[in-house]
């Protein structure tokens, strides 16, 4: 049976603080591991990634995932119980360096994941989506390799700066997103904001400030004004880092799952090799 397909969440709605006396030992360890291990801090937007990724660490568990555009596979931890598989782009590897990287697939996930049709339960793309030149043919292969009923997780930049240059090609709307997900056949689709407005906004200011001031030679200036600006861009997000809206036109990014129709079934508990020499194209 496949899991009810549901947002993660709606309307307004109060963000906890992690880690909390409430998550399992299983959640409160990835939490650690995705604070103090890859870096991210406490604030809203990464209570939000930390959200989609958990929501996709349980669904998956004990089924195949792909995670699309993989990178240094910082995210792999949370599969440990699925059944992981890496794709790689070839000028990914060749941008980041990442030659020492062992991927289970190289090639564009934009022309083609060379996998057989209905085979994965899941697919993960963590700000991946904005460095993809053809997003459409992206998602309709997703589309293509999942099981009925499997899911693609989504969390992608909206105000946000550019970035692996030259590599970085759009930044959708929600409703960009949501068509096209739409024209790569998924019919039950939720598009929600990463964070709330005041963070969004006061990212973007301070690196505004940021470079602007550097390009007209008045980097000590920035450096004097920054912990002032800082300390109040800091306590407007903490008066305000509790809460977030589904509504929010201006987040810092969006998260999204899709869910491909169908009933997604029992996936057999085969090896990682098993797998992998079932489903190749």
């Amino acid at each position: 049976m496949s899991e009810a397909f549901a947002p993660l969440y709606s309307g307004p709605r109060i963000v906890p603080r992690y880690p909390h006396e409430g998550m399992p030992p299983r959640m409160a360890a990835m939490w650690a591991y995705f604070t103090q291990k890859l870096g991210w801090d406490s604030s809203i937007h990464s209570r939000m990634s930390f959200e989609c990724l958990a929501d996709a660490m349980v669904f998956c568990r004990g089924k195949t995932v792909l995670d699309a555009g993989a990178g240094h596979q910082r995210y792999r931890p949370f599969f440990d119980e699925a059944v992981y598989l890496s794709q790689e782009h070839p000028a990914g590897i060749e941008a980041k360096q990442m030659q020492g990287m062992q991927y289970d697939l190289i090639s564009p996930i934009d022309e083609r994941i060379p996998l057989k049709d209905g085979t994965l339960a899941c697919i993960v793309s963590t700000s991946v989506l904005e460095h993809v030149r053809r997003p459409e043919a992206f998602l309709a292969e997703a589309h293509r390799t999942l099981h009925a009923g499997g899911r693609i997780y989504i969390q992608v930049p909206f105000a946000y700066c550019e970035h692996e240059q030259p590599y970085d090609f759009q930044r959708p709307t929600r409703y960009g997103l949501q068509a096209w997900l739409n024209d790569a056949g998924f019919r039950q689709v939720s598009v929600l904001p990463s964070s709330n407005s005041v963070y969004g906004a006061s990212w973007y200011v301070l690196n505004a400030l940021r470079q602007e001031l550097a390009v007209r030679g008045a980097g000590q200036r920035f450096a004097d004004l920054a912990p002032v600006l800082k300390f109040c861009l800091d306590t407007a997000n903490s008066i305000t880092d509790d809460y977030i809206d589904a509504a929010n036109p201006m987040p810092v990014g969006w998260i999204a799952v899709a869910q491909k129709e169908g009933e997604l079934g029992e996936f057999p508990a085969w090896s990682r090799e098993q797998w992998l020499a079932e489903i190749r194209a």
